[in-house]
């Protein structure tokens, strides 16, 4: 039996699947692939690209690879991940000889290569790090080994072997110029044949290096790999579509998944706090009361009623089925003093909860069971009583079933690693508390909560889509009970990284090889080409065909303030407007100067929690510039609604309101019309305060792109 029909027989995989991998096995042959043209096979976060690429070094070796070298990243939980991982998909072929799996560093001598274990396939797993390259060099000096044919596998490829300017400071604590470099050096010495493959979810890096210059002004061409394969995801799969996306239409269960966490309780999680010296013991004596942690405790709460639902949903009669186990993970900071802080902190309110009597936990939990069961009504899953969820509760807290474990070091993920390689739940409720030993590759099964507060002032894309860890396989009932918990800037980054991310697989998925991005940023006031290496954006933007663009987050100056500027803008609408048809045109003009005298209506303080959602103009007005531009120059097609009532807030006050557009009314017919240009939607709102506004009307604009529009990215230079 072939390597290949062995494994894909033994994970019984789909047929996709394998179409993907063999055709992947089969341009690794067909093109000359190295570290500045790689082939790339594209998954997405928590996707399964590792038994992707399994499949592929299988299918390598039936097609004469003698040896495999798999880079990972420079942690020692994902080398030991990988290892497991490997040593349980070819444990036949292992147990018989006929391969031989090892972490580079723990060779014991290159002696251990003799002539027979040469004569079958070797599997060397490569932390990218010195010491680990150092030593891959010292095997590679092995004549014999020299003249095998070598798959190179890059696993999290975001960015090495692209040669980039050595810089110590980030967080991965490796310089990629000399990863690049040494796996250069390797290759060279290679007499035999070897191919390059590199799988990755954030291929930004690969793609995005600016080519000799620009396609015109106002576009760049972005670097091709030898060949690209998209890994579709598994039927299970939850990623950015479901949190950024489905979470737009209204009432269904992916609306309720964000909760908004404000920047103030951040920074006190975080110790930045005037009081930072007191702070720990006033907010553990005022754990269950205190406004200042109000949504971490609702997390905390949240985690604990979800949990048990989902415990009493899986319940059975069977004593050896295996129990259902949750995880939280709490990820704000990377500094251990603040996790210490954090894991007291969270140790300290289960203690306090668990002290109180059962009829006390009543009033505590019913907020959440409350929220929950809106999801779980949308989700049409069973909702348990809930004096069952506070007796399931109260039996957890008393009887010591809720594990708080602090993870702020590789070895400490690694010695928490079940036999599969994912992160294991040894408790009913498990809540993990740490920095970036937490991200890349780590797996996290009925991951229900995930509070996430790293609020960086430049947000650099590859590493924050990589902190998703609750992306993966997530089950319908699991995601009914799912909440994610994150400041509004940080989750519109994200929405916005999540659009970028999608577009650019279109763009790859319709053809590989003439697909292209263009590139926008701003400096100054202006707007030039960016450089498409620059996405360390704090603002990023993408854009294509039917793509809406709209403010969200603000709140309104008063009524005395924003009445002549409204009063300015409808004068403008009514010399343009026929009263008995929604949508009439007007110039570009008048489009700019109504949405610069939108802009000034809106207000941005600490009090609406708006600090950081500050809407720039810019790259607004140079999407219609741009949209104009393959239309008629100076038609800009407006869609006027009036009398409407938008709530500032969504999900009970949890998050902003995203769209105050009608799905089922607004946006259809305004695609309809972008068919012939852009559309800029203008929605005058009643501004009412019990909508949570200012009692003061205002227009929301939003901006859709025409049917002929290319993708374009914009972000700040």
């Amino acid at each position: 039996m072939s390597f290949y029909k062995y494994i894909t027989e033994k994970r019984n995989d789909s047929p996709e699947l394998k179409k993907t991998m063999e055709a992947v096995a089969k341009d690794l042959i067909k093109y000359k692939t190295d570290e500045l043209k790689p082939g790339i096979l594209l998954g997405l976060i928590q996707s399964g690209k590792t038994r992707a690429f399994i499949g592929v070094i299988a299918k390598g070796f039936d097609d004469g690879f003698d040896v495999a070298i798999v880079f990972t990243k420079n942690s020692v939980a994902l080398v030991e991940q990988t290892m497991k991982r490997l040593k349980s998909e070819f444990e036949m072929p292992i147990d018989r000889n006929k391969l031989y799996v090892w972490d580079v560093i723990k060779l014991q001598s290159t002696q251990q290569l003799t002539g027979y274990v040469l004569s079958n396939k070797i599997i060397l797993v490569v932390k990218k790090e010195s010491k680990n390259l150092e030593k891959l060099h010292e095997v590679f000096k092995n004549p014999i080994l020299k003249t095998k044919k070598v798959l190179i596998v890059d696993d999290e490829a975001d960015m090495a072997s692209v040669s980039f300017v050595a810089d110590k400071t980030k967080e991965e604590g490796i310089d990629y110029a000399k990863v690049a470099a040494s796996i250069s050096k390797l290759r060279s010495n290679l007499k035999g044949n070897n191919s390059f493959l590199q799988v990755t979810a954030t291929p930004y890096s690969l793609y995005l290096q600016p080519e000799d210059g620009n396609i015109n002004k106002d576009e760049y061409a972005p670097l091709r790999p030898a060949f690209t394969h998209l890994l579709e995801p598994h039927p299970y799969y939850i990623g950015g579509k479901y949190y950024f996306e489905d979470s737009l239409i209204p009432n269904s269960q992916a609306s309720y998944i964000h909760v908004q966490v404000s920047e103030d309780e951040l920074g006190l999680l975080n110790g930045k706090s005037k009081t930072k010296n007191s702070y720990n013991k006033k907010l553990i004596d005022n754990i269950l009361k205190t406004k200042a942690l109000e949504k971490y405790r609702l997390a905390i709460y949240n985690f604990l009623v979800g949990g048990a639902i989902r415990q009493i949903q899986e319940k059975g009669d069977d004593f050896w089925a295996k129990p259902y186990h949750c995880a939280f993970v709490l990820h704000t900071s990377t500094t251990k003093q603040i996790h210490l802080m954090q894991k007291n902190l969270t140790e300290d309110l289960i203690l306090t909860l668990a002290k109180l009597k059962s009829k006390e936990l009543n009033d505590i939990f019913l907020d959440s069971y409350t929220n929950l069961s809106l999801s779980i009504k949308a989700s049409r899953t069973i909702l348990p009583k809930f004096q069952l969820i506070i007796d399931a509760i109260y039996n957890a807290l008393q009887n010591n079933n809720v594990g708080v474990v602090e993870i702020n070091s590789e070895n400490q993920v690694a010695e928490l690693l079940g036999e599969d390689g994912q992160l294991r739940l040894d408790n009913p409720f498990n809540i993990f508390v740490g920095g970036q030993s937490l991200d890349r590759g780590i797996t996290i099964d009925h991951l229900i909560g995930f509070f996430y507060g790293r609020s960086p002032g430049t947000f650099q894309m590859d590493t924050v889509l990589q902190h998703s860890r609750m992306y993966g396989s997530r089950s319908h009932e699991d995601l009914a009970v799912t909440r994610f918990y994150a400041s509004a800037r940080v989750y519109e980054a994200m929405r916005n990284m999540h659009w970028f991310d999608q577009d650019l697989r279109e763009n790859i998925s319709k053809d590989v090889k003439t697909a292209t991005a263009r590139f926008i940023a701003k400096q100054g006031n202006t707007i030039i080409p960016a450089g498409p290496n620059k996405l360390r954006a704090s603002s990023l933007l993408s854009f294509k065909a039917f793509s809406r663009l709209l403010p969200i987050g603000f709140q309104t100056r008063s009524n005395t303030d924003t009445r002549p500027i409204i009063e300015k803008i409808d004068k403008i609408i009514a010399a343009k407007r026929d009263p008995n048809k929604p949508n009439f045109i007007i110039t570009k003009k008048e489009a700019i100067e109504i949405i610069e005298n939108i802009r000034n209506t809106f207000a941005y303080e600490g009090q609406f929690g708006n600090r950081g959602l500050e809407w720039d103009t810019a790259p607004f007005i140079k999407a219609l510039e741009l949209a104009l531009e393959k239309n008629k120059p100076n038609e800009v097609i407006v869609f006027y609604q009036e009398g409407r009532e938008a709530s500032r807030l969504k999900n009970h006050g949890n998050s902003f309101m995203d769209a105050p557009d009608d799905g089922k009314t607004d946006l259809p017919k305004s695609k309809q019309l972008a068919k012939f240009g852009p559309v800029l939607m203008l929605l005058k709102q009643k501004g009412k305060k019990t909508s949570g506004w200012r009692d003061a009307p205002f227009y929301w604009p939003v901006l859709i792109m025409p049917e002929n529009m290319p993708n374009y990215v914009y972000c700040e230079s």
